[in-house]
C-alpha cells in the first residue's frame, strides 16, 4: 500500500495539468505548436531511449517504424478504404511532420544513428510513438441510460524525470466554420494525441489501455496502435471505432480502446482489444448496472490467438486480474440505483482507494485521472492530476451537447 505522503509527493512534483489551447491554428500548425512546447523532453527522450536499448532492439524499432510510414502511405492510396479514413491517414502523417519539426528532431544526431541510413525526422517521430505499459479503464451504465466511464492514466518512469516534464493536456479545432468541434487529448511527451485519454465537444470520449504482446521480428509490414488512436479521437461519432481499427490493421503492438458516444439518440460504449491482424470487441449492455473493466492484459483468455500473442509471465498475469478482482467486488457492493453524482462520487473514490499490495488504484505512477459522464445531452468530466486523493480539488467540465 503507498502513503498518503508518497502519493501527495508525486501530485506536488508534477504541481498540477497545463492547458495547451491549440484551437486558434489548424490541426497541421497545433501538432507543430504541441512539438515546439514538449520538444525539450521530447529530445532527452530519444537519447534516453538510444543510451538504454541494446543496438538489436533499436534496429527492429527502427525497421517497424520505417514500416510504419510505408504503410501509412500505401493506405492513402488504397481506393478500398473508406475515404474518410484516407483522409484522415493522410492529415495524421502531415501532423506528425509538424510535430516532428516542432518537436526540433530535423537535424537530430546521435552516436546511435551514425549507422542508421536516411533517418528522417518523421522515422525518429514513429520511432517514438513505440508505447509503455499502463493505465486501466471502466465503463458503466447508468439507470437514465448514461454511460460513465473511469480511467486512472498510469506511465511507470524508469528515473524520476525520464517521462514527464509536465502533464499536458491539449485543445485542438477539429471542426469546420459550419460545425465547430473541439477535441481535447492527455499529453504524453513524446506521442501525439490519442493513445491516453481524451474527448470532443460531440459526444465522443475514449481512453486507451495498452496490452502486453509478443513482438515478432518475423512480421514485417504493420503500422503502431497508437496510430488508430489518433484516428478514433480524430474521427470522432463520424466513424465507429472498431471499423476504424480493423480497416488500419495489421499491428506491431495491441491496445484495448475503451470509446463512448452518442449515436441515434442514445449514449454507446464499446471496447476493441486489438494487435496484429485480431480484434476482440465488446459492447457494454443497456441493462442498467452493467459493466466493462480494462487492465492490461487480454480479457478473454480463451481464443488461442490471445494465448499466442500475449507475452506476459504468469506472475504478473496474476496482479493485473488482482486488479480486476478488486473492482469486480467493488462493483458487487455498488447501489446501482443511486443518484448521477453519486454514482459519479462512487467511481472517485474507487480510484481513490489504496487497497492492494502492488497495483491499488491510487499508487505512485498514477499520472493523471478522467471520470467522464455522456449522456445524450451533455458530459460531466471530473478531472485530476496525479494520484486520486480524497481532499482533491479536481476540475469538473461541463459540456452541452448541440
Amino acid at each position: 500500500m503507498h502513503t498518503l505522503n508518497a502519493l501527495q509527493a508525486v501530485k506536488d512534483r508534477f504541481g498540477g495539468l497545463v492547458f495547451l489551447d491549440l484551437t486558434q491554428y489548424d490541426l497541421r500548425n497545433a501538432h507543430h505548436r504541441l512539438g515546439e512546447h514538449a520538444g525539450q523532453q521530447v529530445q532527452k527522450i530519444l537519447h534516453q531511449r538510444f543510451e538504454r536499448l541494446d543496438a538489436l532492439k533499436i534496429g527492429h524499432l527502427m525497421q517497424q517504424a520505417h514500416s510504419c510510414a510505408d504503410t501509412l502511405r500505401g493506405k492513402i492510396e488504397d481506393k478500398k478504404l473508406d475515404s474518410r479514413l484516407r483522409g484522415a491517414v493522410r492529415e495524421y502523417l502531415d501532423c506528425l511532420e509538424a510535430w516532428a519539426e516542432g518537436a526540433g528532431l530535423v537535424g537530430f544526431e546521435h552516436p546511435v544513428l551514425a549507422d542508421q541510413q536516411s533517418i528522417s525526422p518523421m522515422v525518429l517521430a514513429l520511432f517514438l510513438q513505440h508505447d509503455s505499459t499502463g493505465c486501466q479503464t471502466g465503463m458503466y451504465r447508468q439507470e437514465d441510460g448514461s454511460v460513465i466511464l473511469w480511467h486512472t492514466e498510469e506511465d511507470i518512469e524508469f528515473e524520476e524525470g525520464s517521462g514527464f516534464d509536465q502533464l499536458r493536456l491539449a485543445s485542438f479545432n477539429v471542426g469546420d466554420g459550419n460545425d465547430p468541434v473541439t477535441m481535447h487529448a492527455f499529453i504524453y511527451p513524446d506521442l501525439l494525441p490519442g493513445p491516453a485519454f481524451g474527448w470532443r465537444s460531440d459526444g465522443y470520449a475514449q481512453a486507451v489501455d495498452s496490452l502486453h504482446v509478443r513482438t515478432s521480428t518475423d512480421q514485417k509490414t504493420g503500422i503502431l496502435a497508437n496510430v488508430a488512436t489518433w484516428m478514433t479521437l480524430r474521427l470522432g461519432p463520424d466513424c465507429e471505432p472498431g471499423k476504424v481499427i480493423k480497416d488500419m490493421g495489421l499491428y506491431f503492438d495491441g491496445y484495448a480502446l475503451n470509446a463512448v458516444s452518442v449515436r441515434g439518440g442514445k449514449a454507446h460504449a464499446e471496447k476493441h482489444e486489438f494487435t496484429a491482424n485480431q480484434i476482440l470487441s465488446t459492447i457494454l449492455g443497456d441493462q442498467p448496472g452493467s459493466y466493462l473493466f480494462q487492465v492490461n492484459i487480454f480479457s478473454q483468455k480463451k481464443h488461442r490467438w490471445v494465448r499466442e500473442l500475449e507475452d506476459l509471465p504468469p506472475e504478473d498475469r496474476r496482479w493485473y486480474k488482482r486488479r480486476e478482482w478488486y473492482t469486480r467486488k467493488a462493483m458487487q457492493h455498488k447501489d446501482h440505483t443511486t443518484s448521477e453524482a453519486g454514482d459519479m462520487r462512487f467511481f472517485f473514490d474507487l480510484i481513490c482507494s489504496r487497497s492492494g499490495i502492488r497495483w491499488p488504484y491510487a499508487n505512485t505512477d498514477m499520472k493523471a485521472y478522467l471520470i467522464l459522464r455522456q449522456s445524450t445531452q451533455e458530459a460531466e468530466i471530473w478531472l485530476g492530476h496525479g494520484p486520486a486523493l480524497p481532499t482533491d480539488q479536481y476540475s469538473v467540465i461541463q459540456i452541452p451537447l448541440a
